[in-house]
This record gives C-alpha cells, structure tokens and sequence, in this order.
C-alpha cells in the first residue's frame, strides 16, 4: 500500500483485531498490548519508508508550533511532579498502596509516549487532505467489516472474542440489552463498538458530501452510512446512535463554516467540561430525568455513573494540579475494609484524577488545540469538506470521551493529522509558488502518485499564493 493507507490500516485494524485486555510487561518498558504494538510498528515502517522527511524544520506557523510542543513538554514532565507530591503511602484497613518513586514517573511518562505515538504520525505523514481521505474511507470499509462480525453477535451473543481468543475481555452481563446482545467482537467493551460505528457514519456521510461537490457518483457512501447506522441502531447503543443521527444532520445540510464551528464548540466543552461539572452548571438531574422517561434501566445506570463521578472529581480536588497518579491511588477505597468503591467511565475523571488538570489540559489540549487551528485557518483550504468532515468525525470521539474511556489510537492518529495540516509545511516550490501544505515529495512521501486536491489552481488562480518573500521585497 501507500504509506498513508499502511499507516492507518496498521494502527486501525491493529486496534479492530487484536484482542482485548491481553499485554507483556517487561521491566521498564510499558505494557506490549493492542496499542503499543501497532503504533511502534507504524513508526518503525514509516520511518524506513519516508527517513528523510523533518519535522521541526518544515513546520510552519510558530504559534502553532509553540503550542503543541509546549503542551507536549507539559504532558511528558507532568508525572515527575505527580511523583513529587505522591510520596507517602495510602492506608485503607488491609490495602496498602504504595508511594510513588522515580521508576514510577518513568513508568508513566512511557506509557503516555507510547499513547500519543499515533499523534505524531498522523501530524508528520497525514498532513494533507489526501491523508484525511484516506482515514475517512479506512473508517467506512472498517466499519463495513466489522458490522458482519457485530451482525452475528447481536444474534448469537458476544463470542468471537472467547471463540478466537479464549477469554471474555468484560463482563458479560453488561452487553446484555433489550432481550438480545450488545456485539463486542475484538474490542473491550460494546461502548467502542457503537462509538466506532457512529464515527463510521459520519465518515461515509462526508465523502458523499464531498463526491456530490466535484460532481461525481456517490451512492455507494449513502448505502454505507445507511447500512452501518441499522447495525448501528441493532447493537443497542443508544448513546452512540443518538450522536451519529445528530451529528448527520449537521453534515448532511451544512457547510465548512458550521461544521468547523460545531466541531469547535464540542472541542471547548471537552476542555471546560469538568470545571462545568464542578461547578454545577452540567444539568445532571435533567439527563437522569430525560433517561428515565426513555428506560428506567439506563437510567440507573447514568445515575450511577454520575454519583461515582462526584466522588472521583470530590477525591481528584483533593490534589488538583497533578494528581494522584497510578497504583489506583485516585481511587476511593473503603477505610475499614479496604473495599474499592468507586468505579471509572468517563476518560476526563481518569485523566484528572492520576494526572491532575496538568495532565488533563495537556492530553485533551493536543486533541482539542488541532481543531482551533482548523476553524481559525479555514479559508485557506479551499471548498473541501474532506478536513470539515474529519473534524466531524473527531466531534463524535470527543462527545464520547464526556461519559465513556473512549481515547484509543485512532483519535489521536486523526487529532494528528488534522494539526499537521495547518502547521506542516514543505520546502518552497522552485517556482516560488507556495506548495500545498503537507504535499512534499508524493513518491517518497505516500509511496505512490497522490497528486494535488482538486481544488488546486495554476500558479495564476485563488489557491496560490505570493511567497514570502516576494512579498517582502514589494513591501521594501
């Protein structure tokens, strides 16, 4: 394949088809799992395929360019000092846990090197609107896979993973719904499988959107979306069908402009959502209210999630700047039996509570500041919906992150991509046209012809621009 297409196919369908809740822990070196082994393997391979492409040198925009190395710089030192003020051991009845030492800042500042690896690659080798094609038809025909796999366990249970693997990845009881089954297949939990889907959607609804604007033959995505959205409504997430019925109307109907608005408005509320949910302003009673007047067991179950939020963020305010990192120390236990009592959904509460708002604004800063620049830069691009709809895509993720653990390599391959777009740029052209940004050397590049987007000019039309310093010298 393509460089591009390698790159997203390794890490997607590493992500779709390795099994759950299985790694090798070696000494020092985090755990080798679905996540890691494919990253590491995509950078290994896009690294002997492109060796001469550089990152800081071709990068362009220094706002940007301070931004995401300065929260990158933050989310890599964020753990020592969590280390710092985690010192002393916790004491609950029988349980004791441990204080933090050096190895375990090294232990943490591993894993978050290996979780944002994807990050970089989407940024140094999808920076281009091909790129972000090419992630949103990976998404469709991956999601057209997976909806055969999901189709026999709705009807036959969630098996494949124990059939295949040997072993259930979660608990059973939690993926029986409605007098039938929630599929898992290879993932961890039925959740994944219905936000996977929902994004899926999204994705095939944009590349119609896109193909219907250069005038050509676009049915087959419509048949796509509509045929992973019955899936979608037959695996029973609700949660997730609600976002992709949404969030279709929005790419069905609007443009660039509302879209890159919406996605930017979900991307300040993942931000701002804790402080909101702190401070009272998250209508909680409302929701539970509205859940209970659909289904009296989901609603139950959002009242637990919300009770056991309260508590996490209660015990995360305790040290707010950097957490109580890891050993389940951000945990409530009880003090006399030692019990734990307190259960984690949402990725938000995990990441505040062993990383404190540091870590937090670091880890959803990488993924929500790419959307900024996109809004901000917008009109540079052309009439494209490829990027508007990849930043849609992204949106459906984001949502999920509120309730749900829902940060997998995917979103930040695309969070990547979308921020190399504004903030890569190759050398000048020898013509002293300003090239495309992100287009390089399409050979050694993608390993194959991309060409320019569609949208693209001669050196006389809208898209190109005077350099730079062309500029300079009329201005002289």
């Amino acid at each position: 394949m393509p460089l591009q297409k390698a790159l997203v196919w390794t890490l997607l369908g590493g992500y779709l088809l390795l099994p759950s809740a299985t790694s090798f822990k070696l000494p020092m070196l985090p755990s080798l799992d679905k996540s890691l082994i494919p990253s590491v393997s995509a950078l290994v391979l896009c690294h002997i395929h492109a060796p001469k492409l550089s990152l800081a040198a071709d990068w362009t925009g220094r706002t940007g360019r301070v931004v995401i190395i300065s929260l990158f710089l933050t989310l890599v030192s964020a753990p020592i000092f969590t280390v710092y003020q985690n010192a002393e051991p916790l004491i609950y009845g029988p349980t004791f846990i441990p204080g933090l030492r050096l190895y375990d800042a090294l232990s943490m500042i591993s894993v978050i090197l290996v979780a944002i690896l994807p990050f970089w690659l989407g940024l140094r080798y999808l920076n281009n609107r091909e790129g972000h094609l090419v992630v949103l038809q990976a998404f469709v025909f991956g999601a057209l896979f997976y909806t055969l796999p999901a189709l026999l366990e709705v009807r036959l249970s969630p098996q494949l993973h124990n059939w295949i693997y040997g072993f259930f990845p979660h608990d059973f009881v939690q993926h029986v719904r409605a007098g039938g089954f929630r599929p898992v297949v290879f993932l961890s939990h039925g959740l994944l499988v219905g936000i996977f889907l929902s994004m899926s959607v999204i994705a095939a609804l944009a590349l119609w959107r896109e193909a219907v604007r250069q005038g050509k033959t676009a049915s087959g995505w419509v048949f796509a979306a509509i045929w992973i959205m019955i899936v979608l409504f037959l695996s029973k997430n609700l949660g997730a069908l609600a976002i992709a019925i949404a969030l279709s109307a929005l790419v069905i109907f609007t443009g660039r402009r509302v879209q890159s608005t919406f996605a930017l408005v979900i991307a300040t509320a993942l931000i701002i959502y804790p402080m909101l949910r702190g401070a009272g302003f998250v209508p909680v009673d409302a929701v539970y209210n509205f859940a209970l007047s659909v289904n009296e067991e989901r609603a139950a179950s959002l009242k637990f999630r919300f009770d056991h939020e309260d508590a996490l963020l209660a015990r995360a305010n305790e040290k707010p700047l950097f957490g109580w990192g890891s050993w389940g120390r951000n945990q409530i236990y009880d003090p006399e039996t030692g019990r734990l009592n307190s259960v984690t959904d949402g990725v938000w509460i995990i990441l505040i509570g062993i990383y404190g708002w540091v870590g937090y604004v670091a880890h959803f800063g990488l993924i929500t500041i790419p959307i900024l620049f996109n809004f901000l830069r917008r009109s540079r691009f052309g009439p494209s919906l490829v990027t508007p709809g990849l930043m849609m895509v992204l949106s459906v993720a984001m949502i999920d992150m509120i309730p749900n653990a829902g940060l997998v390599p995917y979103v930040w391959l695309i969070a990547g991509g979308l921020a190399g777009y504004v903030l890569w740029r190759p050398e000048e052209a020898a013509d002293g046209a300003t090239p495309v940004l992100g287009q390089g050397d399409q050979k050694g590049f993608a390993g194959g012809d991309i060409g320019p987007p569609s949208w693209v000019m001669s050196a006389s039309g809208p898209a190109q621009r005077r350099p730079r310093r062309a500029r300079q010298r009329r201005l002289e």
